[in-house]
C-alpha cells in the first residue's frame, strides 16, 4: 500500500523514490558532520584558515545534496502527499532538513564574509558558525526523523520506494542518520557551553571568561554521557537485533577519530600532546568495546531495570567516544577522570528513563502512517 495516490512528473518519480530520496539525505547529513568535525579540529589547532579548505569542501558537498533532497520532500508535500497525512508525516523529516537547509543557505555567505573580513574564526559561537551549526543540527535531527518513520512504515507495508527501498536497505540508512544524529547533538552540547566563543562573539572580556569558563567542563561531559545513551538506546529500539547499535557507535567513532583525534596526533607528532593523543587513539578504539557488548546483551524489549542498568554502565564510554573531552579526560587530566564518571553514570539513569519518548518523538508513534496508508 502507498501513503498516497499515484502521482506523476517530478511529484511522481519522488514519490516512487521516496527512499532514495532519504539516502541521498543522509548522505548530505553525513558529510556535513565528518566536514565539520574535520573543521572544528582544524580551528582547535590554530591552523590558518581561509574558506577554502578540503574540510569546508566535504561540509558544503553535504550541505548542497541534504538541500536537493529537502526540496524533493517539500515538492512531495505540495503535491502528492497534499492531502495525505500519512505522506505528510513520512516527508516531515525532509521538511525539518529543509529548514536547516536555509539555515545554512545564510550561513554559507556569512562565513565566506567573516573569513574575508577577519581571516582565522576560532570559536564555534560566532555569528556564522552558529548559523551553521544549527542548519547541521536540523538537517541531522531531520533525516533521523524521517528514515526511522520511513523504515516503520515499510515494516508496516507501505510502499515507501523502488531504490533503496528494501529493509536491509532502509536499516542502513537509518543506522547512519542515527551516528549523525549522535554526533549532532554534541555539537549543540558543545555550542551551548561555548564560553570563549560566546566572549569573542559579544565582547565580554576575558572576565566573563574567568568566571563561567567552568561550565564547559563541568557541563559538557556530563552532557556528551546523556546525548551518546540517548542515541544508542534510540538505535536498538527502532532497528532492534544485535549489531545495529555496535555499527552506529562505529561510525561516530570512525568520524570523530579520523577528523579529530588522529588528525590532531597528526598534526602535533612532533610535540609532546601529540605524542599523548597518539598514544590515546588504541584506548579510544577499545571505548567500542562495552558498546559492542551493551549491543549484545541488552534486547530489543528489554525491561525497564535492565534498560536503566544497562544506559548507566554505557553511558560513561559514550561520552569518551566524542573524542573532545575523552581525550583531555584520559591525557593530561586522568586525576580528574574520578569526578566525572559518577555524573555520568546518573546521565544514562536518564537517558535510560527518557528514551521511550525519544524514541517516539522520532517515530511518531507510527500509527498515523500505518492508519492513513
Amino acid at each position: 500500500m502507498s501513503p498516497a495516490r499515484p502521482a506523476t512528473g517530478l511529484a511522481g518519480f519522488l514519490q516512487r523514490n521516496l527512499s532514495l530520496l532519504y539516502a541521498a539525505g543522509v548522505l548530505g547529513a553525513f558529510l556535513q558532520i565528518s566536514g565539520g568535525t574535520w573543521d572544528v579540529a582544524s580551528h582547535s589547532l590554530g591552523i590558518p584558515d581561509t574558506f577554502f579548505t578540503p574540510s569546508h569542501s566535504i561540509l558544503y558537498a553535504g550541505v548542497g545534496i541534504a538541500a536537493l533532497a529537502g526540496l524533493g520532500g517539500i515538492v512531495l508535500r505540495m503535491t502528492a502527499f497534499r492531502a495525505s497525512p500519512a505522506g505528510r508525516t513520512l516527508v516531515a523529516g525532509l521538511g525539518i532538513s529543509f529548514v536547516g537547509s536555509l539555515l545554512q543557505g545564510i550561513a554559507g555567505p556569512a562565513d565566506f564574509a567573516w573569513h574575508e573580513a577577519f581571516g582565522f574564526d576560532p570559536f564555534l559561537f560566532t555569528p556564522s558558525h552558529s548559523l551553521l551549526i544549527a542548519g547541521i543540527i536540523l538537517v541531522g535531527v531531520g533525516m533521523a526523523v524521517g528514515s526511522a518513520r520511513l523504515l516503520r512504515a515499510r515494516e508496516a507495508g507501505v510502499d515507501v520506494g523502488r531504490s533503496l527501498g528494501s529493509r536491509a536497505a532502509l536499516r542502513a540508512i537509518v543506522l547512519v542518520s542515527l551516528s549523525v544524529l549522535w554526533l549532532d547533538l554534541n555539537a549543540l552540547v558543545y555550542i551551548l557551553t561555548d564560553v570563549q566563543g560566546m566572549a569573542y562573539t559579544f565582547r565580554l572580556g576575558d572576565a566573563f571568561v574567568d568566571r563561567y569558563e567552568w561550565v564547559n567542563f563541568a557541563i559538557a561531559p556530563v552532557a556528551l554521557a546523556l546525548t551518546g545513551t540517548l542515541v544508542l538506546l534510540a538505535a536498538k529500539r527502532v532497528v532492534g537485533g544485535t549489531r545495529g547499535v555496535s555499527a552506529v557507535a562505529i561510525l561516530a567513532a570512525a568520524v570523530v577519530g579520523l577528523g579529530n583525534v588522529a588528525f590532531r596526533a597528526s598534526y602535533l607528532e612532533a610535540t609532546p600532546e601529540g605524542a599523548a593523543i597518539a598514544r590515546f587513539i588504541p584506548l579510544y578504539v577499545a571505548f567500542l568495546i562495552p558498546v559492542v557488548f551493551f549491543d549484545l546483551a541488552l534486547p530489543d524489549h528489554a525491561g525497564r531495570r535492565r534498560t536503566l542498568v544497562a544506559a548507566a554502565l554505557v553511558a560513561p564510554f559514550a561520552s569518551f567516544l566524542d573524542g573532545w573531552h575523552g581525550t583531555f579526560l584520559w591525557t593530561a587530566g586522568r586525576d580528574l577522570l574520578p569526578l566525572y564518571v559518577v555524573p555520568m553514570v546518573l546521565m544514562g539513569l536518564v537517558a535510560g528513563l527518557l528514551s521511550a519518548r525519544f524514541t517516539e518523538a522520532l517515530l511518531a508513534r507510527e500509527r498515523p502512517i500505518v492508519a492513513a496508508a
